[in-house]
């Protein structure tokens, strides 16, 4: 059952009838065209339905769903910028089925959440679970959540609007899996690169959770570094590395009280499709990488330029060995073949040439003076290039601006194969 926090403004009831028309009407609006137009409007929160315009439109691709449902509210548009998609939502929910039992069954009979936030989370992991316990100290996000989930008909949740590691420090829940997704910036809302310096400070309260759980599943940014977050958590069984289109959007930690401290992490990358299913996935260990055999040589045939969750994860070794591919240069993290794999999980390219960091022999292959630039390993920055090169952004001719293994500084003009 949702537990509701008393509600103390309009944000626990709801949009009215004509709130939810003017948003549905002016969906596609410029906002701040409407805030002008409209700030006179007798009977309408002008400032309000505006805010969930600007909010929906940043959730129409990343939460389509909750985007078609007229009756959701939601925060404001940078939290709906920094929470979580609905696909990645969707992977945690098979990830705590999959980590526990097989076969679609219940995960458990209690999740808690400890960082609730917006609810998106929660929402989709909390279908493999009897009950759920949502905890989020900011009064106004716990009163949306808990109205938005009454709306989703998540009757097996219960919101509790306080900070969660001192609640359940004075009176434990037992749970089978915890959720955590802690907040990466400091009091000065400066960026942190370490997971102990995020609130909550999941490294110190470890103890404590796995007291109340066996199973901790951690989200982090993908700016925390992932081994310096494996050894400060510790007993982790599962690094997930997840993409969308083309970026890597979050990091997961599996936790497990029978993992030993000492245990080597399964490193699993995944690329997901927008239903959170996954489209490719590539899985490795530290071990895995130091020993993988990695020839180095000049471009050939084709060109592959890995997914931004294979560097993420540090694959440069690994990928290049488990596909066959020769590797540019040490630190470019440009591959390559004379043979067509389809499969890589990353861009593929046909070489049309490789040529020298000059104007004039590059515009030899670029008829419409313009082309997509990449640089990988390559002192110069894309504005000063372009500038240089005079090439404009564009065209269906991608360059690759590298260095060789031996120091070389070269350009590898490529289009996309016949084949893709």
């Amino acid at each position: 059952m949702v537990s509701t926090p008393t509600p103390d403004n309009s944000n626990a009831t709801g949009l009215t009838a004509a709130e939810r028309t003017f948003v549905r009407e002016h969906i596609q609006d410029d906002v701040a065209t409407l805030l002008l137009k409209h700030r006179s409007s007798p009977n309408l929160d002008i400032q309000k339905v505006v805010k969930q315009i600007a909010a929906r439109q940043k959730a129409r691709y990343k939460l389509p769903e909750w985007y078609l449902n007229e009756q959701l509210l939601f925060p404001p548009p940078l939290s709906v910028e920094q929470g979580s998609s609905q696909a990645t939502a969707r992977y945690k929910a098979g990830l705590v089925v999959g980590g526990h039992l097989a076969g679609g069954h219940l995960a458990g009979r209690h999740l808690i959440d400890i960082t609730g936030g917006m609810g998106v989370d929660c929402y989709y992991m909390s279908q493999s679970f009897e009950q759920t316990t949502y905890f989020e100290q900011q009064p106004e996000v716990a009163r949306s959540a808990a109205y938005n989930l009454q709306v989703l008909g998540a009757d097996h949740i219960t919101i509790r609007n306080e900070e969660a590691l001192s609640a359940l420090s004075q009176h434990p829940i037992p749970a089978d899996w915890i959720y955590a997704d802690p907040a990466r910036r400091d009091e000065q809302q400066r960026k942190v690169v370490r997971l102990a310096d995020c609130t909550p400070d999941i490294v110190t309260a470890l103890p404590l959770l796995q007291r109340c759980a066996p199973r901790l599943l951690v989200k982090t940014s993908p700016l925390l570094d992932i081994d310096l977050s494996v050894k400060e958590l510790q007993g982790v069984q599962e690094v997930h590395v997840i993409g969308l289109e083309s970026e890597c959007k979050e990091v997961l930690y599996l936790i497990t009280t029978d993992t030993p401290a000492t245990h080597e992490p399964i490193l699993k990358v995944r690329i997901l499709n927008a239903d959170g299913s996954t489209l490719a996935g590539f899985d490795f260990t530290r071990p895995d990488e130091a020993r993988a055999e990695v020839q180095l040589g000049e471009p050939m045939k084709y060109l592959y330029e890995p997914h931004a969750t294979l560097l993420k994860a540090g694959a440069f070794r690994s990928v290049a060995s488990r596909f066959g591919l020769i590797k540019i240069a040490p630190s470019s993290h440009l591959y390559t073949s004379d043979e067509w794999l389809p499969d890589f999980p990353g861009r593929g390219f046909a070489v049309v040439a490789v040529c020298k960091p000059d104007a004039r022999e590059l515009h030899a292959y670029l008829p419409e003076g313009k082309a997509n630039l990449t640089l990988r390993n390559f002192p110069a920055t894309i504005q000063d290039l372009r500038k240089k090169w005079k090439i404009r952004e564009g065209g269906d001719r991608y360059l690759f601006a590298t260095t060789l293994a031996d120091g070389r500084k070269l350009v590898v003009v490529t289009q996309k194969p016949p084949l893709s």
